[in-house]
């Protein structure tokens, strides 16, 4: 097993979050920090993209999430982003940070981070 970390920094997304008048008015930006853990052996050996996590496909599934529905709060929003990533994604591990850079204006910003942790079969590579 081949240990693979993949980072997605900096996504800027809009999200309906907040417990606030003006947090319920309208969406506001939200940071996203993110970190994968996969098996990257097959697609060390393949340089296929079936065989990792596609980035667009991840971004999507935030963005799926952010406008389903509204969150009051970061820790609920990060678990639940956790779940859509481990029920959609073939990763190991992964680390959420998210961020409202508009939440306190004495501050750059609020954020919470959150991990979780999945079991996964190996991947068995045969030599050829």
């Amino acid at each position: 097993m081949d240990d693979c970390l993949i980072g997605l920094e900096g996504l800027r997304l809009q999200a309906s979050i907040g417990i606030y008048a003006h947090e319920l008015a309208a969406p506001q930006p939200l940071d996203i920090d993110l970190r994968l853990a996969i098996d990257g052996t097959l697609a060390g050996r393949s340089d296929d993209i079936r065989h990792t996590v596609d980035y667009d496909q991840v971004v999507s599934a935030l963005e799926e999430l952010l406008a389903s529905r509204h969150f009051n709060l970061l820790e609920h929003l990060s678990q639940a982003m956790l779940d859509v990533l481990g029920q959609r994604f073939p990763i190991k591990r992964a680390e959420i940070t998210l961020a409202k850079p508009l939440a306190v204006p004495k501050a750059r910003r609020v954020s919470v981070t959150r991990s979780a942790e999945w079991k996964r079969e190996a991947v068995k590579v045969v030599a050829g």
